[in-house]
């Protein structure tokens, strides 16, 4: 903004977006990419510390905590660990913990779907949302309503952390890194019953307890008039 008042209009569209994309180049790689970098590897360290924790605590902690990361936007570096372990052990541990969490918060969704029956809104966006998840695209789910409800995206992680419990229990993983969810049995042929298992421990935690707890069913606005009147 203040170039825009410096420049002159005439070289206004050619200098302004070269100095802004200069200038905040130049910041990106010598100040704030090391920091973020360093901060990264911190978190990175810290995950496999913790996935490592025996008895499947470290890993029950991780997925009740990955939903949040994927709110964070920062899900997406996991990438690393998922390539560092298959070079070190020829499989990822960290993918089928990672599909519980996803497949929980998509149980989470369906049974908001399906207590929403008087609200066809709801169940319009709750069901293909749910879908969704259960095949690795969690966004939907998450922000279009999960996280609208707070308890029901609670709901979500602690299946995903039960789910990702029994993953480690059965030392669950995967032969590469890519989709989880339902597709993700793909990379699992290896041990197919103990995925299953697991995603079916995440699954029902997490409908269940949005079912009980989680996800009150709210009256269309027609029916609220109606009532009152």
């Amino acid at each position: 903004k203040r170039l825009h008042k410096i420049v002159p209009t005439s070289i206004d569209l050619f200098v302004t977006p070269l100095v802004s994309v200069g200038v905040t180049g130049y910041l990106a790689l010598t100040a704030i990419g090391p920091v973020f970098s360093q901060l990264e590897t911190w978190v990175l360290d810290g995950v496999q510390w913790l996935i490592a924790v025996p008895f499947g605590i470290g890993a029950f902690l991780m997925g009740g905590l990955y939903s949040s990361t994927v709110v964070a936007g920062v899900h997406h570096m996991y990438t690393i660990i998922d390539l560092g372990q298959l070079s070190e052990y020829g499989v990822t541990h960290w993918l089928p913990l990672a599909s519980a969490a996803n497949m929980a918060q998509g149980a989470a969704c369906l049974a908001v779907g399906l207590k929403s029956r008087g609200n066809q809104k709801m169940r319009s966006l709750a069901f293909p949302a749910a879908l969704s998840c259960m095949m690795g695209i969690t966004e939907p789910a998450i922000f279009g309503v999960n996280l609208r409800y707070i308890k029901v995206f609670i709901c979500g992680s602690i299946g995903g952390a039960c789910g990702a419990l029994m993953t480690s229990i059965f030392h669950l993983g995967a032969t590469a890194t890519g989709v989880t969810g339902i597709f993700a049995i793909l990379l699992h042929l290896n041990q197919p019953i103990q995925y299953i298992v697991s995603m079916l421990v995440a699954m029902g935690v997490a409908f269940i307890l949005t079912w009980l707890f989680g996800y009150k069913a709210e009256k269309p606005a027609a029916e609220k008039a109606v009532s009152k009147a």
